[in-house]
């Protein structure tokens, strides 16, 4: 009887193990499948040859994640780290290798591959596994040294200094606005932000391999001077279909992939999510006067339309609320208190892309339509409950953006000749509801047209990188951006990149528009127009690559020839420079460690910088432990994350107006510190058809009441300091099958 159960148990083990993983190999210009390619998983003899169709199989892995190695003659070989294998489900992971100009640079870029200045790729098991996340791309870039974190409620982010509304959003390549719920969260007089809010409309499981650029970037990617969002969606899978639930305090998630019908080749993912406040809301719990919810749905569906052709269509919808009831008298304690303020969002977005590809080369286009409508009603309430003052602010904004680009193989490298066209309108409210006091009225249409050409490939024996030139074209302004990027080996393990060039981005009066409550904006310093802020950026990087580590040092300088700022009414130059340096060491042996330190100098002639944090250190690491027994697959992750920043620097003048405290140019003061440590604890259960877990993340584990932002408060007639939330807990669990 021993003996059968022995038999039993080893099966069971065999079966929990057996996982299998799938995907095909395509060049990655002409999206041509190649025939014969080798896939195998990295230190280890597994490996398998890609067929006919350039379909691999890795059947019989162990659930967890491993590094894919691929070779293949006349390309080069990539290794690609920390691919998600999971129980009950078959992995796809499609690979695109791209050509080799030199046979001894395929021997070169094997063991030390080109690592982008300033580049942060985003991935679904990144943002599963490190702490306090939110299951939000954007909060997980938080762990650079480069990214200051402007408030714990909002995953807006500060880029070296800069202001978040430099940054830019896109989806699939194409530009979008603001993707994120609840773009009040934890703000200045609880105010939209332009790029950020509480939570990101897109889960995780949507997201492909995804990307963050921050540093010196060539011209196929413009209309920023800051960072700029590369969200790509998940291609699903054609094997079988497949399904994800997840219950947290963030929200209720389901998602699903897989092909229309068996056998079939268009795919789906899709995936709705309602908030899990907005649920405790429609049962009647109360919050405090307060109530906040959301919910989104987002899909993404692919269809071959030929040989080497694909069509997606893709689409995101999402609704916010966060609605507060005045107190009574007695009950008040802060001006708040005296106030209903009601705020909505309704965000959608929909697009296509195509790609189609042919001998020595690819085209490439997309479109799509995005519309954001925010709205934040006030009224304020006096001694004796009666209402004494409104303020109503609405702002629309939509955006057409499309984009078109040509790629071809000459000698030596790729030349990539493309434009992109953008279309802007915005409609903005900010008064009384019943238009007796009007402070700001007034609708706007803008366009943006950005052709450009560049060339990456050899530029030399040992020389690769970039050249390209880029024109970025408005109904009232131009601004030509040539742009360079050099890399040069020094043996096989470190490298020195050199980048640089003109970077422009058109300003938006969302972004920019305010009033000092005298009359007067800054619309008469040329925002009534399309004019372009322009910079001029330059990095010089160092890189060692090691067999699982990485150290990038980078210096790096920024120049703005005109800024606009909200507390003062002429353009000003500003500077930023500094250095930064990042320690890797990926995820092998069951652990991982992620080490930065950032100084920089971020100025404005004449005014302080709000955003000038001065310096940053982060720190990211975790282990898994193996805790399996003879008849249960089972992994226990602890996973850490420090953050210490400067402080921001507010200013301290303000004007009051009938309905909000505006600041004006005057003196600032210095935030203390910003100091956060985070935790996360999983416990990941590998059943021979499913992967359940529980995982527990504590954004500031030690409670510190870090500072928000000083304001004047008028119930109780003096100055006070607003702190950020201490520790949140947020407890999930997940099933995927």
């Amino acid at each position: 009887m021993k003996y059968w159960f022995g038999v039993l148990a080893i099966i069971s083990t065999v079966m929990l193990e057996a996982q299998t993983l799938t995907g095909r190999v395509f060049d990655q210009l002409s999206n041509e499948p190649l025939v014969g390619a080798t896939v195998g998983v990295a230190r280890t003899n597994d490996g398998v040859v890609t067929n006919s169709n350039g379909r691999y199989t890795l059947n019989g892995l162990e659930p967890g994640r491993i590094n894919l190695v691929i070779s293949y003659v006349g390309y080069q070989p990539i290794e690609i780290k920390d691919v998600w294998i999971k129980s009950g489900k078959i992995t796809e992971q499609d690979i695109y290798l791209v050509r080799s100009y030199d046979l001894e640079e395929v021997v070169v870029s094997a063991t030390k591959p080109y690592v982008q200045p300033g580049k942060i790729t985003i991935t679904e098991e990144q943002i599963n596994r490190y702490a306090a996340t939110y299951y939000d791309p954007a909060r997980l870039i938080t762990s650079s040294p480069d990214i200051a974190v402007a408030n714990d409620q909002n995953n807006e982010i500060s880029v070296r200094g800069l202001a978040p509304s430099y940054n830019v959003w896109k989806l699939e390549g194409v530009e979008i606005v603001n993707p994120n719920h609840l773009s009040n969260a934890g703000t200045f007089l609880d105010q939209p932000t332009a790029t950020g809010g509480g939570v990101n409309m897109l889960s995780a499981q949507m997201l492909d391999r995804s990307e963050f650029l921050y540093s010196t970037f060539d011209n196929r990617n413009g209309n920023s001077v800051g960072g700029i969002f590369n969200m790509n969606l998940k291609k699903g899978t054609d094997q079988d279909r497949q399904y994800t639930a997840q219950a947290s305090l963030i929200g209720l998630d389901f998602a699903t992939e897989g092909p229309f019908q068996q056998g079939g080749k268009t795919t789906y993912v899709a995936n709705y999510r309602y908030s899990f406040t907005g649920l405790l809301a429609g049962m009647g719990v109360d919050f405090g006067g307060e109530s906040i919810g959301f919910q989104d749905l987002s899909f993404n569906v692919t269809t071959p339309t030929g040989e080497r052709s694909e069509l997606k269509v893709f689409g995101v919808g999402g609704l916010s609320f966060n609605d507060f009831t005045h107190k009574t008298i007695d009950e008040s304690e802060v001006e708040k208190d005296r106030k209903d303020i009601y705020y909505s969002n309704k965000t959608g977005i929909a697009g296509v892309s195509w790609t189609q590809g042919r001998n020595n080369g690819q085209f490439r286009a997309g479109i799509a339509y995005s519309v954001a409508d925010n709205e934040r009603d006030e009224a304020r309430y006096n001694s004796v409950d009666q209402e004494e003052s409104d303020a109503l602010v609405t702002n629309k904004q939509s955006v057409i953006s499309a984009n078109l680009a040509n790629i071809q193989q000459v000698g030596n490298g790729q030349v990539e000749i493309g434009v992109m066209q953008n279309f802007y309108h915005l409609d903005y409210y900010f008064g009384g509801n019943n238009e007796t006091i009007i402070i700001a009225d007034f609708e706007r249409d803008q366009w943006l047209s950005r052709p450009y050409a560049r060339f990456s490939g050899n530029l030399g024996s040992k020389l690769t990188g970039y050249a390209g030139l880029g024109v970025s074209l408005t109904d009232g302004d131009q601004s030509f951006e040539p742009r360079l990027g050099l890399m040069l080996p020094i043996g096989l393990k470190q490298s020195i990149s050199l980048g640089g060039g003109l970077y422009s981005q058109l300003l938006t009066p969302f972004n920019y528009y305010f009033d000092a409550g005298y009359g007067e904006s800054n619309l008469d310093v040329g925002l009534s127009s399309s004019e372009l802020l322009r910079s001029m950026r330059a990095s010089l990087s160092h890189d060692v690559v090691g067999k699982d580590f990485s150290l990038h040092t980078e210096v790096f300088y920024y120049y703005f020839p005109e800024v606009y700022g909200v507390a003062f009414k002429a353009a000003e130059p500003a500077q930023t420079n500094g250095i930064s340096m990042v320690y890797t060491k990926d995820f092998s042996k069951t652990a991982y460690l992620n080490i930065g330190a950032s100084w920089f100098d971020s100025e404005i002639d004449v005014y302080e910088n709000y955003f000038n944090t001065g310096y940053s250190l982060n720190l990211s690491t975790g282990k898994e432990w193996d805790v399996s027994n003879s008849t249960k697959n089972r992994r226990l992750s602890v996973d850490m994350r420090a953050m210490y920043q400067g402080g921001y620097r507010p200013y301290v003048n303000y004007a009051f107006t009938n309905f909000e405290l505006i600041s004006l140019p005057g003196d600032y003061f210095d935030q203390r510190e910003y100091l956060r440590f985070d935790l996360r604890l999983v416990w990941k259960r590998y059943h021979e058809n499913r992967t359940t877990s529980f995982a527990l993340d504590l954004q500031n584990v030690a409670n510190i009441e870090n500072f928000a932002y000083q304001y004047y408060d008028s119930f109780k007639g003096q100055w006070e300091v607003q702190n950020q939330l201490g520790l949140i807990p947020i407890l999930a669990y997940r099933v995927e099958w």
